[in-house]
């Protein structure tokens, strides 16, 4: 799973447009601009909590993956 690559939506604090960023774009806190107002957003990966998931959803699907092995034996 790509997790960096998937979408979500945010809500622009100025005009409450409805913006698709990617979670690459939050982890690198980019700076995304509103089609709607054009105001300029600053994203804010706070404490991590993207790439902490990124890293526990890798581990869990390693462990399923040998979990899944075993069970083949």
């Amino acid at each position: 799973m790509d997790i960096p690559f998937q979408a979500v939506e945010i809500e622009c604090p100025q005009c409450n447009y409805v913006i698709e960023v990617l979670l690459k774009q939050v982890m690198a806190e980019e700076t995304v601009l509103c089609p709607g107002c054009y105001a300029e957003i600053q994203l804010v990966d706070e404490g991590g909590s993207v790439r902490q998931a990124e890293a526990d959803l890798d581990a869990a699907l390693s462990d399923l993956e040998r979990q899944l092995r075993r069970l083949g034996r």
